[in-house]
């Protein structure tokens, strides 16, 4: 599961810090971006079939869904750039891809951090109260 918050991370960089040039960078930008839907698509459909709380179901699910919003702001942002709509919609389009970026990556970790702490049981409440608290 962290290994899409870390993919996610460096597609962010490479992108911000590219030493390619634009005609290199966007095939570069897309594989990976198909790379990200694999993994959100894989995880999301691994948890449902176990017997984790469904809220970490619900958080992989949006997860994966967000990153197939992100392919399509992603469609959306490359046909704007090629067809010279104006910077103000490749502005709000970046902006937004951006930002759901962020977004993937911060519902993975979540997910993540929620799942491991269901797998080490760490969500059992103990049966009698502990002696501190009486």
């Amino acid at each position: 599961m962290y290994l899409v918050i870390w993919v996610a991370f460096f597609q962010i960089i490479f992108v911000l810090f590219s030493p390619l040039s634009d005609l290199l960078n966007l095939p570069v930008h897309v594989v990976v971006a198909i790379v990200i839907l694999g993994l959100t698509f894989t995880i999301y459909r691994n948890i449902s079939r176990t017997s984790c709380p469904d809220r970490i179901k619900r958080i992989t699910k949006t997860t994966w869904y967000l990153a197939v919003f992100q392919g399509v702001l992603g469609i959306v942002l490359a046909l704007g750039v090629v067809l010279s709509v104006g910077s103000a919609y490749v502005e709000v389009v970046s902006i937004l891809h951006v930002g759901n970026a962020l977004a993937i990556i911060t519902q993975a970790s979540s997910s993540a951090t929620a799942y491991d702490m269901w797998e080490e049981k760490e969500f059992e409440v103990p049966l009698s109260p502990s002696p501190s608290l009486q």
